[in-house]
């Protein structure tokens, strides 16, 4: 039996963004020639989890009824 609670995606998407998020910083900061891509790198990681946050529209249920 289980008796540990599995972490929610959300919280699984937080840690794996955290973590994407820290290790393009710091391989930017190592290698300047390839900043300009790990920065791109960083903020499409936390673009995308933001979008993840946001809740989805309701309006294309609407326009089915």
């Amino acid at each position: 039996m289980l008796s540990k609670k599995f972490p929610s995606r959300d919280e699984v998407l937080a840690v794996i963004t955290l973590i994407m998020v820290i290790g393009s910083l710091t391989l930017a900061v190592i290698d300047e020639k390839s900043r300009p891509q790990f920065l791109d790198l960083t903020k499409f990681a936390i673009s995308t989890y933001i979008e993840f946050l946001i809740p989805r529209s309701r309006s294309s249920d609407r326009d089915r009824n």
